[in-house]
């Protein structure tokens, strides 16, 4: 009979463990063979040694019957997957009705050894049975020849010497149940002795014997083997064995079952270990679903930390030039007001240019509110008393959410103080008013709550976002509509909004758990549908006093008359800032690249300030050269500027030490504020100084040819600030049309334009009108590809009022 026999599902799954499964197919490598289910009862394939039933589609129980009901010797293995094994012993039951030689076994490397295991079993129980049914012969062969007589008196002293040598427990039954034979291992298993058994009923031998005088009577009624267990109580021993009985028919020539064989093995130890291979699979199954679990919230965490990932490579970007655009809007029209006199007193334009301006603080609040949620607004903490915060926002806070609003602030006493940003934290403070006043649209009570906190490690465990530890919380309560669980589980995600269209960025609660994240806090919202919402956020605790600003007098549009250099690679944004910084007195230098602005630094020319964009081109980046100049000029003042730091001059979310920015898009008030902060000096007293280009003198003609829209338009308009004339084209073409119908001094012409170039337009316009000055407009340094007889100069791009107030004040008509 063959070895091994691998019962498979129908069809068979080759690939499930097919490694593992040649290793245990090498134990007998030329003695083995395969089943499906469908063929179990067709192919005529005699008893193997083990079946091993692998796992099925079906009911793995049933095929095991089946096997069972086929091969009545045959140890059946049944083998589980490695997480499967103890739901599949549970629903088995009490009763598996598989006879006694089987066992479960898991689909990895165990599989070996219990298959090994179970081979050595059926080669022990086959030389039993061969030894007893030689034994039947024997008895049963009266009539045997007489020149066999001395060979069967050697095999009836090898039964004897393995009968009385075994461990096992071997005795004999007859029809009526009574002890015929008892061995040696029976005597050491049960305690009793040959003589006291011998002729007795086997009941009477203890409540274990009911076990077996159950399924001996099966066996005389069916005359199949059959299989038991018993707890066996022996006199004077300690414990209770567990003893798995194997019961046969002794059948003689007529065919009738007239006894009864048995052997009992004590499987104590077996049973124990069985029960503790279960039990460390539990256990297994049990740190095997901690950790799934655990993988599976840290997949979670990993997914939403790429997603802020990705947002904030997309706000970044666009918030560096989003914000550079909103500067130059906010500058000009800022320059607008100030300085076009047919604006002022102009009550129709000047609300159109607050609204536009209006926009811009929106443009820039939503720019904000992107870099908040995406942790990459750089932060300018400070120690700071929450309590005092709170306080101070008292009548904005009222205005904010109106009267039919009732507020209360429950302030505890001897709270700690905490590092966070004190502007961020009074726009999430105000948010939060602003969200529980529009859940409230009829009335209710906001509530506005502070204390110490000690988040501890059953909290921080449920959390698993934050570190235990102590913390300043901030709890913001209203009474209104409250949330649903699965809204709530949303409000922090951007965008995500419940107000009508128009009424809501989303952005919100978004800015606020960004800002908690980026200040190491921790930030949760409870909410109950019709009841209302409390958004608790968490700071820590810092151990340092609160440092008190000290109050700095009116500097509304203060004026200075230092040199300022600024670094700028958008021309657009040097061209607004430096004309603020004129109206504001100063001296403006100016510099496209960090390159170009040690090399101004380096000529010796003074400076008092460095005012530099972060975001810069070229190889030299702008935190390097602040350094580099610092060197230079020792004590000079570095003030950065941005729409979008990220990672130049900001670390953990937080600016690094030592370093002043003030973020884009910002109004002139902001800067001139900031810049007599930096500077240490008291606003001069100088009288407010003249609009540039009043001391020209003389109005002039210019003829300005330029394509780019913008640049044209802001440069017509600074020249018509400066007091002259100014025409506009776009092309060649169109200052030809222009130079036929009037007289201009000066013409003013980039170099690259559509159809004809500046120098062919210069050429021509030189040859018609030998008076008129030329000035080629070059974003290429000086060098201009134009013929040596061509009188003309160079002025570099981009290029402010003071180069074209020096421009100006020297022509003639």
């Amino acid at each position: 009979m063959p070895k091994l026999i691998f019962v498979h599902g129908d069809p068979p799954d080759a690939d499930r463990a097919s490694e593992l499964l040649q290793r245990v197919r090498a134990l007998a490598p030329d003695d083995s063979a395969d089943l499906t289910e469908n063929e179990l009862d067709r192919e005529p394939i005699d008893e193997p040694a083990v079946a091993i039933i692998l796992p099925s589609n079906g009911s793995q129980l049933n095929v095991a019957r089946r096997c069972r009901r086929r091969w009545l010797g045959a140890h059946l293995l049944l083998v589980r997957p490695p997480l499967e094994d103890g739901d599949f012993r549970t629903g088995m039951g009490p009763a598996p009705m598989l006879g006694q030689n089987w066992s479960l076994a898991v689909l990895d490397e165990s599989l070996l050894v219990v298959t090994q295991q179970a081979m050595a079993s059926v080669r022990q129980r086959k030389a039993f049975r061969a030894t007893v049914a030689g034994a039947n012969a024997q008895l049963a062969g009266t009539h045997v020849p007489r020149h066999e007589y001395q060979r069967l008196m050697v095999a009836e002293r090898y039964l004897e010497t393995f009968l009385r040598r075994t461990t096992d427990a071997v005795f004999a039954l007859d029809d009526k149940l009574e002890v015929l034979f008892w061995s040696g291992g029976a005597v050491a298993l049960f305690g009793l002795e040959a003589l006291q058994v011998l002729g007795r009923p086997l009941r009477e031998l203890g409540a274990w014997a009911e076990t077996v005088v159950v399924a001996a009577r099966s066996v005389l009624s069916n005359g199949e083997p059959v299989t038991c267990d018993a707890e066996v109580a022996r006199t004077g021993h300690e414990g209770r064995p567990v003893v798995e009985f194997a019961l046969a028919p002794v059948v003689p020539a007529t065919g009738h079952a007239h006894g009864v064989s048995v052997l009992g093995r004590d499987v104590t130890d077996a049973r124990r270990k069985q029960a503790q291979l279960v039990e460390a699979n539990e256990t297994l199954e049990a740190l095997v679903e901690a950790r799934t679990q655990e993988l599976e919230r840290n997949q979670l965490a990993l997914i939403q930390a790429q997603k802020l990932e990705a947002v904030g490579r997309l706000t970044g970007g666009v918030a560096h030039d989003f914000n550079n655009v909103l500067q130059v809007i906010g500058s000009n029209l800022q320059l607008m007001m100030m300085r076009a006199p047919t604006a002022r007193g102009d009550e129709a334009m000047d609300s159109l240019v607050r609204a536009a301006l209006s926009a811009v603080d929106r443009g820039a609040r939503l720019s904000s509110q992107l870099l908040a949620f995406a942790r990459r607004q750089p932060l300018n903490p400070r120690v700071l008393n929450v309590n005092r915060r709170v306080q101070e926002m008292d009548e904005l806070l009222r205005r904010a959410i109106g009267e039919h609003i009732e507020l209360e602030c429950i302030s505890t006493g001897g709270l700690w103080t905490t590092l966070a940003d004190p502007v961020q934290l009074e726009n999430l403070i105000l948010n939060l008013a602003i969200n529980a006043r529009d859940a409230m649209p009829d009335a209710g009570r906001l509530t506005i709550e502070t204390s110490n906190a000690t988040l501890d490690d059953a909290y921080v465990t449920a959390a698993s976002d934050v570190p235990s530890g102590q913390y300043v919380m901030l709890a913001v309560s209203d009474t209104g509509t409250g949330m649903p669980p699965d809204v709530a589980a949303q409000a922090f995600e951007p965008f995500f909004t419940t107000k009508p269209e128009g009424k809501g960025t989303g952005l919100g609660l978004s800015m606020a758990y960004g800002f908690a994240k980026q200040s190491g806090g921790h930030i949760r919202i409870y909410s109950e549908l019709g009841v209302g919402t409390t958004i608790k956020l968490y700071l820590p605790r810092s151990h340092e006093k609160e440092l008190l600003p000290v109050p700095l007098p009116n500097a509304a549009l203060s004026r200075g008359s230092e040199t300022i250099l600024v670094v700028e690679d958008d021309p657009a944004v040097q061209l607004a800032v430096s004309s603020m910084l004129q109206v504001l007195g100063y001296r403006v230098l100016r510099a496209n690249e960090a390159q170009a602005a040690l090399s101004i630094l380096q000529s010796g020319v003074h400076v008092d300030l460095l005012f530099t964009d972060v975001v810069m081109p070229g190889p030299l980046r702008s935190p390097e050269m602040a350094r580099r100049a610092k060197q230079l000029i020792p004590g000079l003042v570095v003030l950065f500027t941005s729409g979008y730091t990220h990672n130049a001059i900001v670390h953990g979310g937080r600016l690094d030490p030592g370093v002043e920015l003030l973020s884009k898009p910002y109004r002139q008030e902001d800067l001139a504020t900031k810049l007599r902060q930096l500077l240490a000096r008291e606003p001069d007293a100088s009288p407010e100084p003249s609009l540039p280009g009043a001391s020209t003198g003389q109005c002039q003609s210019v003829l300005l040819v330029e394509d780019d829209g913008d640049m044209r338009d802001t440069c017509a308009q600074m020249i018509g600030i400066l007091g002259h004339r100014v025409t506009a084209v776009a092309s060649a073409e169109e200052a030809f049309t222009a130079l036929a119908a009037a007289t201009f001094g000066l013409l003013l012409t980039d170099v690259k334009l559509p159809g004809k170039s500046g120098v062919q337009l210069a050429i021509e316009a030189a040859r018609l009108y030998p008076d008129m000055k030329i000035v080629f407009a070059s974003g290429y340094g000086n060098a201009v590809d134009a013929p040596a007889s061509l009188n003309y100069s160079v002025m570099g791009k981009p290029y402010g009022f003071e180069e074209l107030q020096a421009l100006l004040s020297g022509i003639g008509r």
